[in-house]
């Protein structure tokens, strides 16, 4: 297994922080949200537990060298509004996966875009990855608009993929390869 070494990362509105147990309740608050979690391939989490249990998994993730998971905060305050991850590495090939959540106090405002640009940069710049992908409920629009604004091309369709919220969901594969990755292709909300 290769290392992938944590770094905290800052953007001009942002902390890129390494998680901590006190992100409990600021999970709790994201993941309990239903419109936060109509994508997700889980159901919405209802409990203080669920949420300990969840940052917990995300703190063995880390541990065990599968992931890296950053939670998002103002800089401020300190409180996580979300979290940015790397996961599904593979040494070999220099690759890896990307997943992302954002807390809905927080949308519309260019946050996930400028969280996001910071671990792509680092994931392509310091850990020389040549390829990232993301999975992706092809209902998503706002996700799927992001990863394009990011230059990622749809690769796949998986039929029924997930199966969350009592339905079937399919999925979009994209991709992303370090040389065409030039950031944002317009400007930041702000």
């Amino acid at each position: 297994m290769a290392d992938w070494p944590f770094r905290g990362l800052e953007t001009p509105r942002l902390k890129l922080r390494r998680l901590a147990p006190d992100d409990a309740e600021a999970y709790l608050a994201i993941f309990s949200e239903p419109e936060v979690m109509r994508y997700w391939s889980r159901e919405p989490i209802t409990t203080l537990d669920e949420a300990r249990d969840l940052v917990a998994r995300d703190l063995e993730w880390v541990a065990s060298g599968e992931a890296l998971c950053w939670g998002i905060a103002l800089p401020d305050t300190d409180r996580v509004i979300g979290k940015v991850s790397l996961y599904l590495f593979d040494a070999q090939s220099r690759r890896a996966e990307t997943g992302y959540v954002l807390g809905r106090p927080w949308w519309r405002r260019g946050l996930m875009s400028e969280a996001l640009a910071a671990v792509l940069r680092y994931a392509f710049d310091d850990l020389e990855l040549h390829r990232i992908e993301a999975d992706v409920d092809p209902e998503h629009a706002a996700s799927l608009a992001l990863l394009s604004k990011f230059g990622f091309r749809r690769e796949g369709l998986f039929r029924d993929r997930w199966h969350v919220h009592g339905q079937w969901h399919d999925s979009v594969m994209l991709g992303l390869l370090a040389p065409e990755y030039t950031g944002p292709t317009e400007p930041e909300s702000r």
